[in-house]
């Protein structure tokens, strides 16, 4: 496959975000799940301007495996509009990037599902992706939005728009798809 690409479950539970990373897994996509990682969030020390992140745990080594990956699909819920607190967290580590001004240079793709039908309830995760691939020097390659989705169940009606967005992500990083 060459460089790695990565689908990243954003969710802090096992379901709908779970079952799209595994599919995504299945097609070629290395899969990491930050429920299963332990890390801690910036706290504003600014070390990253000079240096390194002082936090060396599970974020760190999952962001170096995001600044060699070709790909990089986060699959995530909405909570209030917006990334869940523990992908926040992870998100914000981006800002080592920016400081040092240094660039990931992943294609970045978001999958996002929100249980709500109203079309901005995603604006806040668009500005959110945005700014991470700008902070991160990735390239925002595409992002889906798909709304109404409360469980794995709702998501047999995106079951053509699912596999067409693994397909795109994969061919961005030549996954065997």
């Amino acid at each position: 496959m060459g460089k790695e690409c990565l689908v990243i479950d954003c969710s802090p539970r096992a379901v709908s975000c779970a079952e799209i990373a595994r599919r995504a897994s299945e097609a070629g996509f290395e899969r990491a799940t930050l429920r299963e990682l332990d890390f801690a969030p910036c706290d504003g020390c600014a070390a990253c301007k000079s240096g390194r992140c002082p936090h060396e745990d599970d974020a760190a080594r999952l962001w170096r495996r995001l600044r060699e990956a070709s790909v990089v699909l986060f699959v995530t819920p909405l909570y209030f509009c917006n990334f869940p607190a523990p992908a926040k967290a992870f998100l914000d580590r981006a800002q080592q990037f920016w400081e040092r001004g240094e660039k990931c240079g992943a294609k970045f793709y978001l999958l996002a599902l929100g249980g709500q039908g109203e079309e901005n309830n995603f604006d806040s995760a668009r500005l959110t992706f945005r700014a991470v691939c700008l902070a991160a020097g990735a390239r925002q390659e595409a992002a889906k939005y798909l709304p109404n989705v409360e469980g794995v169940r709702d998501l047999k009606k995106y079951e053509k728009e699912i596999a067409e967005f693994l397909a795109q992500a994969g061919k961005g990083g030549k996954a065997a798809l």
